[in-house]
């Protein structure tokens, strides 16, 4: 299977970075195929200018979107790692969203209404947040996040979304506990992963 994580974290020692490495070890292991965006790394323009949304409009894309449409068109499988930044994506990932998932590539209109055009492709997304668990319920983020997130881009895109997964208190865990929270993370992604191709 073919494997593309996308990652939006600036920090290289953050739990978001050292959990990409682990799952990249993990897939390898499991003899599947990895791609990685580091959307950092490779100074992802986030901005959608009027300029590009013109190019949008007649079909056509900048020549960085069509790369990242090709890597989001080789995966089988996409897994999303990224801080939770003011209840939203980080700016990189939402400009990310902004200019690749565009009209015509992760979607359509086809008169009745939106089509999601990437029907084969399943995500896993995973969002780290300094919030505990309980106070994120009180804020009712995670149901935000189902409609914004969830079925406001993805399913709207036609992928199927596997998994949203949660680490709370990551700014004041200490190693153990991170340790820990990710061997959690782990098992529940591969043991899933079993259970999928059964």
């Amino acid at each position: 299977m073919n494997q593309l994580l996308i990652i939006a974290h600036p920090k290289k020692d953050s739990f978001t970075q050292q959990l990409k490495s682990e799952l990249v070890d993990r897939f390898y292991e499991q003899g599947h195929e990895v791609k990685v965006r580091d959307l950092y790394d490779l100074k992802f323009n986030p901005v959608l200018s009027a300029q590009e949304l013109k190019f949008n409009k007649e079909g056509q894309f900048m020549a960085d979107v069509v790369v990242e449409q090709n890597y989001i068109q080789w995966a089988d499988e996409i897994t999303i790692l990224y801080p939770l930044w003011w209840d939203a994506f980080p700016a990189i990932l939402k400009g990310y969203i902004d200019r690749v998932f565009t009209n015509g590539f992760a979607f359509r209109m086809n008169g009745k209404g939106p089509e999601g055009m990437l029907t084969e492709k399943r995500v896993r997304l995973i969002t780290s947040a300094g919030m505990d668990e309980k106070s994120l319920r009180l804020s009712n983020v995670y149901e935000g996040l189902k409609t914004t997130q969830d079925k406001g881009v993805f399913e709207f895109c036609g992928m199927q979304v596997i998994d949203h997964m949660y680490v709370t208190r990551v700014t004041s865990l200490n190693e153990e506990e991170k340790e820990k929270t990710m061997e959690k993370l782990l098992k529940e992604i591969f043991e899933k992963e079993r259970v999928d191709r059964l």
